[in-house]
């Protein structure tokens, strides 16, 4: 290969990247989303690899659950409770709804790791930043709140999981440099 070709490739290269790097930055921040997601609902373990803080065994009225199980036999024995003047725990509302009550996984309909996504990708004099979180104020709340409860973020990601997406991307850029 002459230097002008190989010039020529490398300039070839650097447009595309320039091109590409946002929508590949877009898609580098979804994997390192679904890879999040992933550990969080299926192992219930931190970035750190340490669990979760188990869930709450305090007794609340039984009333305080109205409305809110996923079933309707599940909310029929919360108004049978109810009705009983039993306390129930939040562990054991998941337990009356079919969930698992350990690890705790942030999970009860779902609808916060829906909402859990790439907020922004932004270009900067160093490179492209990727912003995960909450995409709508009811994931983001939920977001907010289980990692005050835990006193860490429940949405960081792992070391593992950034050198997953880092090489993901490294891939890509190899890709575009060979041709």
């Amino acid at each position: 290969m002459t230097i002008s070709e190989l010039s020529a490739r490398i300039d070839k290269a650097i447009i595309r990247l320039d091109s590409e790097i946002e929508a590949q930055a877009s898609k580098a921040g979804a994997d390192l989303v679904a890879l999040v997601t992933n550990r969080v609902v299926q192992s219930g373990t931190a970035s750190d690899g340490a669990s979760f803080t188990p869930y709450s065994q305090k007794k609340l009225p039984a009333f305080f659950y109205f409305n809110r199980s996923r079933t309707s036999s599940a909310e029929a024995t919360v108004r049978q409770k109810a009705k009983k003047r039993e306390g129930i725990s939040y562990r054991d509302f998941r337990g009356i709804n079919g969930l698992n009550t350990s690890p705790k996984n942030f999970e009860f309909t779902g609808s916060m790791w829906r909402g859990f996504g790439v907020i922004r990708v932004a270009r900067n004099a160093t490179g492209v930043s990727v912003l995960i979180g909450g995409r709508n104020q009811d994931s983001e709340q939920k977001i907010g709140w289980g990692s005050e409860q835990e006193n860490k973020s429940i949405i960081r990601p792992s070391a593992e999981e950034i050198g997953i997406v880092k090489n993901n991307l490294q891939r890509w850029v190899n890709s575009l440099l060979n041709g």
